[in-house]
């Protein structure tokens, strides 16, 4: 605990002469410069929100399971993970495709449109997607 106290003292103590310095200086700001990056150089990340009605949700997990085992097997998927809610049939599902063509090439294969058609009886509401662009260089770092 004393380490710990120590720790947080010197951080305080770093920030506090850290404001101290730029009270006395004129900031001057400037522009940001814009990156120029290839479409290939963002990885993309599709989050899948999924309400699965109670009564389904043992073929829904049959069902999850086939086409996570064979996305995950395609080139350009990077990762899937799924996570259920706690007392909930709610489903959220990761998928981080090496970009936007791979995973829209991904959406017409046969197995993702028969999760998609499953689904349709499966789910409670219709799925939530949410997709986002985050650059290639974190999926590196972070997987190193």
């Amino acid at each position: 605990v004393y380490d710990e106290d120590c720790q947080w003292t010197i951080q305080v103590n770093r920030l506090q002469k850290l404001i101290d310095r730029l009270e006395q200086k004129e900031i001057r700001m400037e522009p940001v410069e814009e990156e120029v990056l290839e479409s290939k150089s963002h990885i993309l990340i599709v989050q899948r929100q999924l309400s699965v009605l109670e009564e389904e949700l043992e073929e829904f997990r049959l069902a999850l399971r086939q086409y996570m085992d064979c996305a995950c097997i395609q080139t350009g998927c990077l990762h899937i993970a799924v996570q259920r809610l706690a007392n909930e049939s709610r489903f959220i599902l990761y998928e981080f495709w090496e970009h936007n063509n791979v995973w829209k090439n991904h959406l017409q294969t046969n197995y993702s449109k028969t999760f998609q058609r499953g689904n349709v009886d499966f789910l409670e509401t219709p799925e939530t997607i949410t997709t986002m662009l985050v650059p290639a260089s974190w999926w590196v770092l972070n997987n190193n």
